[in-house]
């Protein structure tokens, strides 16, 4: 009966893990997908027109594409897990605000954004934990 009530280090890492890389992989893809096309997206062109209509520079278009694909990626890997999540939070809250008055469980609402959101302050908030390039590189050399 423990096994439904107990947990531990290893079991709370597999958890921060599967979150790490399910968020990772979406925001890896659809930052792809925004800037090079990948995976059926819509490529530069579309993406800085879409950000220019609602106020945005084409600069922030790409800082917000490429933080998505490279904060995607280090989340999957595990590098870099806190900065790279403290970065997709503030793009996300931006995406939450933007999408708001859309209202929250439309096709273009805020309930995506935020999922993200809270998805990004978890893994912020806990960091990698042990199965991640983190853990290697930064925590077991300490623990030596």
């Amino acid at each position: 009966m423990t096994i439904l009530t107990a947990t531990n280090e290893k079991i709370i890492s597999l958890a921060i893990f599967l979150l790490r890389c399910a968020a990772g992989i979406i925001f890896f893809a659809g930052g792809a997908g925004k800037m090079l096309g990948w995976f059926g997206g819509i490529g530069p062109e579309v993406t800085t027109q879409f950000f220019s209509a609602m106020g945005f520079s084409k600069f922030l278009a790409y800082l917000s594409s490429y933080t998505e694909f490279i904060g995607g990626f280090l989340l999957i890997i595990g590098f870099l897990t806190r900065p790279a999540a403290f970065a997709l939070l503030i793009n996300m809250t931006v995406a939450f605000i933007v999408s708001l008055p859309h209202g929250f469980l439309t096709p273009m609402g805020a309930s995506t954004p935020f999922a993200f959101m809270i998805c990004v302050l978890a893994i912020l908030l806990t960091g990698p934990m042990l199965f991640s390039v983190d853990w290697i590189v930064f925590t077991r050399k300490h623990q030596r």
